[in-house]
């Protein structure tokens, strides 16, 4: 009798160690979902290259990226990936407040004085308790780098030299509360339009004006009914990788490392390929003539009136304020 126990115990550990490691040799099908083109370094540089990418290939994964907003807006890809109806994405902060309210003042205008702080912010301890508490609320992730979207400029119909030129102007900002009192602390009045229908409220006048980074003003054509790239640099982006957190812990530890590398390696390639397509379309302009790119922008005293706003006025200064000096 003992010996017979002990043998189906022994096999019923075989079979179980048999099932494991089937289980950790089947491909995972994961898709990636995202609102920009293709030629937006993030799906270019960043998204695309997932799908080829093989370390992951060897960890049994299957990526396919859907860009284009075809999956919907980025706050309807961002409410996907919290109920596992999408397994990952890059999503600003900002619509990540969806849960918790304070992730918004990572998109707070004149937090970041450069690109760097912008790609360690989520290295903070702030930072930090707040993506645990979106893991614990919304069921979403944070997994390697963020991936840069890069520095907003504002472009548009009207000619800004300064704070005193925002007043009136209609500023095309994303649908969060925090882009809205981005606007408000320009001065501007703050229009809330999909991005994808940013190209044609521009071109009928129903904005004066939007902000971008270069590359995507460049790679989305909204250059075109444009008439002035004014370099106010007044919010560096950078999208955290996100996963949804029954996709994660269904994935071996292989897999898992697969894909923090993976994040990771591909926050390096979107900084590269966002920096080139910057230069790149500064360029262009400089050639065409289609825009013109005003430099000489008073940036300090806009900035100085952001900040001002932000601190002072703006719901969650205090952690605005707390970020400014952990960044520093």
């Amino acid at each position: 009798m003992k010996h017979s126990i002990l043998t189906l115990t022994a096999a019923a550990l075989a079979a179980s160690s048999i099932l494991a490691g089937g289980a950790q040799a089947q491909e995972v099908k994961a898709t990636f979902g995202s609102i920009f083109s293709p030629t937006v370094p993030i799906v270019q540089c960043g998204a695309l290259e997932l799908e080829k990418d093989q370390a992951l290939k060897d960890a049994g994964f299957q990526v396919a990226v859907v860009h284009s907003a075809q999956l919907g807006s980025e706050n309807q890809l961002a409410e996907q990936i919290s109920s596992g109806e999408l397994e990952m994405s890059t999503i600003t902060s900002s619509i990540l407040a969806a849960w918790v309210d304070k992730l918004a003042v990572l998109e707070t205008y004149y937090l970041y004085d450069n690109i760097d702080q912008a790609m360690k912010v989520y290295d903070t301890d702030t930072a930090r308790e707040l993506t645990q508490e979106l893991l614990d609320v919304a069921n979403i992730r944070v997994i390697g780098k963020p991936w840069l979207y890069g520095e907003r400029d504002v472009f548009g119909k009207k000619d800004i030299e300064g704070p005193d030129d925002f007043p009136g102007m209609r500023l095309r900002v994303p649908e969060t509360t925090v882009s809205i009192e981005g606007a408000k602390s320009l001065g501007a009045e703050p229009t809330p339009v999909a991005y994808s229908e940013l190209y044609i409220a521009l071109q009928q006048g129903i904005v004066e004006g939007a902000e971008a980074p270069l590359a995507v003003i460049a790679a989305e054509s909204f250059d075109e009914p444009a008439d002035y790239v004014i370099m106010t640099r007044h919010l560096i982006s950078a999208q955290p990788f996100v996963v949804n957190e029954d996709f994660w812990q269904s994935l071996s530890e292989k897999q898992q490392q697969a894909l923090e590398k993976a994040a990771v390696d591909g926050s390096k390639r979107v900084r590269e390929c966002s920096e080139k397509a910057d230069k790149a379309a500064l360029e262009k302009w400089a050639g065409n003539g289609e825009v013109k790119v005003i430099e000489t922008v008073d940036r300090e005293a806009i900035k100085k009136k952001s900040q001002a706003y932000f601190s002072d006025q703006y719901e969650f200064g205090e952690t605005y304020k707390k970020l400014l000096e952990e960044l520093k």
